[in-house]
């Protein structure tokens, strides 16, 4: 079984967030693109996620949705105990895109989904009100991120949070451990664009696209949010 260490990565922050699902199944179809093939919706697993700072309060997950294309794994969405799924994907496939429903370019190119249920009782970490975990893997979305979006796409999901004013840390430590029928995901992160309010975190996945040695060495604990957006963009 292969580790995966870095990912398009989705935390829903509450149960039943229908912008979550929404960004997650909407992300990568612009300009004729097709971002995934199918999806496996794991029930009933858990997603253990371990922090150093009390601050941050982030929930084991217990539901999973892995997005694939040419059978490997390029999104993993990590979900509430609570969340209805089924109820929560119709609705996201029922968005409008390109003058239809997103359910209509899913039927062409015959995306679908298959299930699969673990069965593993909840280890559950005591934690209530979540801040809004944001997990960056790559420049292009960290620009989008720190602009107050879920999403690469040109969407509205994510901006409902007024507080975009983030200070960068490296004084941060997040991992994920997934472990389904046939994937490990074990997920961290060193690195950390946190909001003045500490509604939202957005941490730097530590094998990913983004030059975590870079970003370190270049910013102080007071960075400005535009500063950043514009080194991405010479990047």
């Amino acid at each position: 079984m292969n580790i995966i260490r870095t990912i398009d990565l989705w935390t829903e922050p509450s149960s039943n967030n229908i912008e979550c699902f929404s960004g997650a199944f909407v992300d990568g179809f612009e300009n004729d693109s097709i971002p995934f093939e199918k999806y496996k919706i794991v029930e009933n697993c858990n997603c253990i996620i371990t922090t150093n700072r009390a601050d941050l309060n982030i929930k084991n997950k217990h539901n999973a949705i892995i997005f694939y294309q040419h059978a490997e794994p390029i999104r993993l969405m990590v979900l509430n105990k609570e969340t209805d799924i089924n109820v929560c994907i119709k609705e996201a496939l029922s968005q409008s895109f390109n003058g239809s429903k997103l359910q209509d370019v899913y039927d062409r190119f015959f995306i679908t989904g298959t299930v699969i249920d673990l069965d593993e009782p909840a280890i559950d970490n005591g934690i209530e009100q979540e801040i809004d975990v944001g997990s960056c893997d790559r420049p292009s979305l960290l620009k989008c991120m720190l602009e107050g979006s879920y999403t690469q796409s040109d969407t509205n999901y994510g901006k409902g949070n007024e507080d975009n004013n983030y200070n960068f840390t490296s004084e941060v430590f997040i991992e994920y451990k997934l472990i389904t029928d046939k994937e490990c995901f074990k997920i961290t992160h060193h690195c950390a664009f946190l909001n003045e309010s500490k509604t939202r975190i957005i941490p730097l996945q530590d094998n990913s696209k983004l030059d975590i040695t870079m970003i370190s060495k270049e910013f102080s604990p007071l960075v400005k949010k535009s500063e950043y957006q514009k080194l991405l963009v010479k990047k």
